[in-house]
């Protein structure tokens, strides 16, 4: 079976633990397999596709599991832009609709200086938790280490039903590859500060655009 999503690992804790009658506590077993994994690992960088609304200065954001806003890029025909980034309160807001051109997170909100005139298309760069849900049901971690979020949550599985050694089994699966995967998210880290597409790209506009 594969294990992409969120309902396919509660269903896997299910069968890996041969009990139909724990199905039922899966998603806490899960949602403490990733409060270690947020302990055990740093958070990574990632992408979501955001869309913005005709008359409309906000993007509501509530669903992203987001430890930390990086960057917010707008699309253009040309490429894209890095918007410019203030915190709430210290911009002066805008009635009339046009390009917004700075931004800022208000709450579970992206705010901008002013309503969009059109459905622009943005790229929010941010670094990202693990908290599976129906509204976000994958993660980076999910879809290349299907068996250490099983583990995890499997592990937790066997603290629940009172069986140390089942439990103490996938504990040691996890402490053998956790370190391999931190590794990797350090060397991925050191390859963006390297190259970065967003400052690569031949669409790329300066400040002034904004002007």
């Amino acid at each position: 079976m594969a294990i992409s999503n969120y309902t396919q690992l509660q269903q896997a804790v299910g069968d890996w633990m041969a009990r139909a009658d724990v199905l039922g506590n899966a998603a806490d077993f899960i949602s403490l397999a990733e409060a270690r994994l947020n302990r055990e690992l740093n958070p990574v960088e990632v992408d979501a596709a955001l869309t913005g609304s005709v008359g409309s200065r906000s993007i509501n954001i509530s669903t992203l599991p987001m430890v930390e806003p990086i960057a917010l890029f707008i699309l253009l025909a040309g490429g894209e832009a890095q918007m410019l980034d203030r915190a709430a309160g210290t911009f002066t807001f805008s009635d009339s609709s046009g390009r917004p051109s700075i931004w800022s997170i208000d709450g579970s909100d992206i705010v901008f200086n002013r309503p969009c005139d059109q459905a622009y298309p943005f790229r929010l760069r941010y670094k990202q938790k693990f908290a599976l849900s129906d509204q976000v049901p994958t993660n980076w971690l999910l879809m290349e280490h299907p068996d250490v979020y099983l583990a995890a949550s499997v592990m937790w599985g066997g603290v629940f039903v009172q069986d140390g050694g089942y439990a103490a089994s996938f504990k040691t699966l996890l402490d053998e590859t956790i370190p391999s995967i931190r590794s990797a998210i350090a060397q991925k880290k050191r390859g963006v500060l390297t190259v970065d597409p967003a400052l690569q790209s031949a669409g790329r506009y300066d400040d002034w655009y904004f002007a």
